[in-house]
């Protein structure tokens, strides 16, 4: 099993990179956020993932790199979704990848939208196959109890482009000030009003 590569950034590419390994030059695909932070002539260690993929009647192997072990981890859970690809899943890594399991965690499905590639029946199934996993890697974002104020709140805040982290943080401090039958439009008021006031 192909666990890591180490060599020198040869040339950055749309979705990817070439890394020179001795006298081989290799394409590796990677996330948005990765290419951000690799530059040509730099030498990387990183850890990767192989796969073989069917294009017609061949059999292609396409090698993926990440910035850490989480971000391969997510990888290669959305691998397991019907339908997700590795070419697919690496598009959608444009987002740190605690956030994202912790907002598949917290059943997240507007969030999961704003990913590319990632529709309304794709964010449903992504949650429905990987909450559970998610869940017990990141139980404080569990939504599965929440009301659907407290939903409706989270989506709106999701919607103006805050963070998983700090959407929960902001909802737990509008539901300490306001009790448990709050209204979703006073929890976004109250969260929003507690944001500006840091």
């Amino acid at each position: 099993m192909l666990e890591r590569l180490e060599g020198e950034v040869a040339g950055l590419a749309e979705g990817g990179f070439a890394l020179r390994i001795g006298s081989a030059v290799l394409f590796l695909h990677a996330p948005r956020g990765l290419l951000s932070e690799i530059a040509i002539g730099r030498h990387v260690s990183l850890p990767v993932h192989l796969q073989l993929q069917i294009e017609g009647n061949r059999m292609v192997p396409v090698i993926v790199a990440f910035g850490s072990d989480l971000e391969r981890e997510l990888f290669e859970d959305f691998l397991t979704v019907s339908g997700i690809g590795a070419r697919a899943a690496v598009r959608a890594l444009v987002r740190p990848a605690d956030e994202i399991a912790a907002a598949i965690a917290a059943g997240n499905e507007v969030f999961l939208t704003t990913l590319p590639g990632i529709g309304k029946a794709k964010a449903r199934q992504i949650v429905a196959s990987l909450q559970e996993k998610m869940s017990k890697r990141f139980p404080g974002g569990v939504a599965a109890g929440a009301s659907p104020s407290v939903s409706g709140a989270r989506d709106v805040l999701m919607k103006l482009g805050l963070t998983v982290q700090e959407v929960e943080e902001l909802i737990e401090k509008a539901q300490a000030a306001l009790g448990p039958t709050a209204e979703a439009a006073d929890i976004v008021r109250e969260a929003m009003r507690a944001r500006n006031s840091r």
